[in-house]
């Protein structure tokens, strides 16, 4: 008997690792339902992933300066794209009146709760609704800086944000830097962003072949081309 509590405990101390990561892949992943991660913080338990999760479904997703695509059949005014005010709220043109909190909202919940919204005004109204998220991408591209992309998109849609990219580019060779660590490498450009589970401020860096070139010079190249980049393309999503 004890031999078999002994055999139960180990297989517990070996799964529990397993669940966390479980539950750590969730905790950023920027599509992820309320449900899913409500699941995975019962999973996480009392650990600093399931406290993050927690925090996450209380705050929501959106901060000041994100940007939503919307577009409203029928009314122009509300097909653009919209930034998130100083109080996590969208402010939006007539007809609509006053703002939209999203504080609590996720990714996720967005098209449902702009639809809710948007229908006070336009009872009939087909709404389409995208969140963006803020990403820096370096290395091997047409225009390296920061850009606002789809969160449901494609690795490739990031790349074409900053112009694709260059003949130099080794395709073989992308990473993801999370504040300065290296979080993924690899190749495949249809790789979903949503399943990389990428946050704001993520690094995309791709690979040189450039002749002569160290890839480590080709970056800091492109870091100090990059805050021009990012104005270019900022103020290119806002438009």
């Amino acid at each position: 008997m004890i031999r078999a509590c002994a055999v139960l405990g180990g297989i517990l101390l070996v799964a529990t690792p397993a669940v966390a990561q479980r539950a750590d892949s969730l905790a950023d992943r920027p599509l992820a339902t309320r449900e899913q991660l409500q699941a995975a913080a019962q999973r996480a338990g009392a650990s600093e992933i399931a406290v993050r999760i927690k925090s996450r479904l209380t705050e929501g997703d959106f901060r000041r300066g994100d940007q939503i695509v919307l577009m409203v059949q029928g009314e122009p005014a509300l097909t653009d794209t919209f930034t998130v005010g100083s109080q996590n709220d969208l402010l939006l043109p007539p007809p609509t009146v006053g703002s939209l909190s999203l504080k609590g909202v996720l990714r996720s919940e967005l098209e449902p709760k702009l639809t809710e919204y948007v229908s006070r005004f336009r009872t009939t109204a087909v709404v389409r609704a995208q969140p963006l998220i803020r990403l820096s991408i370096q290395g091997e591209v047409t225009r390296a800086g920061v850009y606002s992309v789809p969160a449901d998109g494609r690795l490739a849609d990031a790349l074409m944000a900053a112009g694709g990219t260059t003949q130099f580019a080794k395709a073989n060779k992308m990473t993801i830097e999370r504040n300065g660590q290296r979080i993924w490498e690899g190749a495949s450009f249809e790789t979903d962003l949503d399943a990389l589970n990428l946050r704001d401020g993520d690094q995309i860096v791709v690979g040189s072949n450039r002749p002569g070139r160290t890839s480590e010079n080709l970056r800091f190249v492109a870091l100090i081309v990059s805050i021009a980049g990012g104005l270019y393309g900022l103020s290119r999503a806002i438009k």
